[in-house]
């Protein structure tokens, strides 16, 4: 192990002379069973790994942007902490390991990289499970079964559809606040349609429409799925709350004789 050496040029010494200087020593190393991937982390994606070494192979800049890692508990191990893709990318191609260490506590990960390297849902929704927090492995379990986007199911197990649920979702902040057996009764009933339209039973906002509905005191799910038998050319994909109200009526009221009112 031998810490990097960092010269400055005369210009870069003349403009930072009056900024304090930090001494973060930076290390660099070739024994990749040293380091550890934790566990949590975000899954290891073999097309940025592709990407990153044609990006090393036009111009080498690993020096310039050192992994993070922190001591294992038992002293043997550097546990990566910020730079996975990066470990894995040099130790394929036999490029030293530029490191230094942090204080990134594995409970700080996922809210770093929510903001940093932004995140998919899946890799949060991977993070979050692994490190065994009870509202990410339930919307993992609903997922798994109903196969719905996980941007879906943030919304319709936490009832929210606000601007900062995904952020928060990002972040480890998620929470489920519906009850499970009428969100399972939900997602069952609404996957009936999906012979009709494809397209309608995965959209959020459709979902949205309908699990208001299900509590309309004169809205019957049954009877709706017979009317959309009669008519599937009524029963079309809309963009606005709005539309998927009025199709949804006009659906639930074709040869009715009292019809109803749902907007």
């Amino acid at each position: 192990m031998k810490t990097k050496e960092i010269k400055l040029t005369r210009k870069q010494e003349t403009i930072a002379s009056d900024d304090k200087k930090l001494l973060v020593p930076i290390f660099v190393s070739t024994d990749y069973d040293k380091f550890l991937l934790i566990e949590s982390n975000r899954l290891i994606k073999p097309g940025k790994v592709s990407k990153l070494k044609e990006e090393i192979e036009r111009k080498d800049l690993t020096h310039e942007n050192e992994i993070k890692v922190s001591i294992s508990e038992d002293g043997d191990k550097l546990i990566i902490s910020e730079g996975q893709h990066r470990f894995v990318t040099c130790m394929e191609l036999g490029l030293p390991i530029y490191y230094r260490f942090s204080d990134m506590a594995i409970d700080d990960i996922g809210m770093v990289n929510s903001v940093q390297d932004k995140w998919t849902l899946q890799d949060s929704l991977h993070h979050y499970c692994n490190r065994g927090i009870h509202d990410y492995k339930v919307l993992s379990g609903f997922r798994k079964k109903y196969h719905y986007p996980i941007s879906t199911l943030i919304h319709v197990l936490s009832g929210r559809n606000d601007k900062t649920m995904l952020d928060e979702f990002r972040r480890g902040e998620f929470q489920v606040t519906q009850r499970l057996d009428l969100v399972h009764d939900l997602l069952s009933k609404i996957q009936q349609f999906k012979s009709f339209n494809d397209r309608i039973y995965r959209h959020r906002t459709f979902l949205k429409v309908y699990m208001d509905l299900m509590t309309h005191p004169e809205f019957e799910h049954n009877k709706m799925l017979h009317k959309v038998e009669q008519v599937p050319m009524k029963f079309v994909y809309c963009t606005r709350v709005f539309d998927y109200l009025r199709m949804i009526e006009e659906v639930y009221n074709y040869n009715n004789r009292n019809p109803i009112k749902l907007y």
